[in-house]
């Protein structure tokens, strides 16, 4: 569907790149194709019923998160099994999900693609029936990684380079039931994912093949690693060669149950969510109206 009424969700704290320039960007492009637009700055501060408010008055078909993967995750709360199309400007520091829908950062690049690109109905997973995860979210290393990338108060992906071997040093093997397929499986992990696409922000593949709109999602076991394979792994994570691997266990399923064996930390889409001891995720097909390359 033509994008002919956008709402621009803009959130002017994500990542470190440069948004002086972006309503005037807005702006020309929408007078240019003769585009009915509204902005909206987040403050952090209820956006979500805010949001909706602003929608429920303007009545936009196209909403565009304008920032990084949690905006993204904000908007699609709102448009999930809605015919509102969601739209995407990648604002962030890491942009897994435009990486992933090959949503270019440039801005000028990614408004020609909102305007011009294809729309899929793409799945969503529903964690714990509180939060939607739209790329990644797992339990472990990762997420370790992001609370000490969030608390150095640094952005970039030097800093994510900077956190990502910070946690290497306090890395853990846990001891996780999980329930899948009608199988039981009891595994010891560093980490593991809830995978609806391929590959983290940074380029590490971690579910390679994955598709995001066949009604499935992969879950992937990142078994204890020693020191002397992790660079081979992180070199075959890049090379999108990680399924070989003898540490990694990935399994496509539609829903799955994970108990840990003490509260572990949480992260959906880049935003850490507590922790939990017990996580149910299940797919939603077709759940999101996103616009893509």
């Amino acid at each position: 569907m033509e994008p002919k009424k956008l709402l621009f969700i803009i959130n002017p704290k994500s990542g470190n790149s440069d948004k002086s320039t972006l309503e005037k960007q807005i702006s020309i492009v929408c007078d240019k194709n003769k585009k009915e637009y509204a902005l909206f700055y987040t403050s952090g501060e209820n956006d979500k019923e805010k949001i909706k408010e602003k929608q429920s008055d303007y009545q936009a078909d196209t909403i565009i998160a304008c920032g990084g993967d949690g905006t993204v995750n904000l908007v699609a709360q709102i448009l999930v099994n809605t015919p509102t199309q969601m739209g995407i400007i990648p604002l962030g520091s890491a942009n897994g999900l435009a990486h992933e829908l090959e949503i270019e950062e440039e801005i000028d690049e990614s408004l020609a693609i909102v305007l011009r690109g294809k729309t899929i109905s793409m799945d969503v997973i529903s964690i714990n029936n509180e939060f939607i995860c739209l790329h990644l979210s797992d339990l472990g290393f990762n997420a370790q990684m992001i609370k000490d990338f969030e608390e150095s108060g640094e952005r970039g992906m030097l800093s994510y380079a900077k956190s990502f071997f910070g946690s290497l040093m306090e890395k853990k093997t846990t001891e996780f039931k999980i329930e899948f397929n009608a199988t039981k499986k009891t595994v010891k992990a560093e980490m593991i994912v809830l995978a609806n696409a391929s590959r983290y922000g940074t380029g590490a593949v971690i579910n390679p093949g994955s598709r995001m709109d066949d009604g499935s999602f992969e879950l992937v076991i990142f078994k204890p690693i020693p020191m002397k394979d992790l660079l081979s792994l992180t070199l075959e994570s890049f090379l999108g060669d990680i399924k070989n691997s003898p540490y990694v266990e990935i399994y496509k399923v539609k829903e799955a149950k994970i108990n840990c064996q003490e509260a572990e930390l949480l992260q959906v889409d880049g935003e850490l969510q507590g922790k939990s001891k017990e996580v149910k995720a299940e797919i939603i097909k077709g759940a999101l109206n996103v616009i893509l390359k």
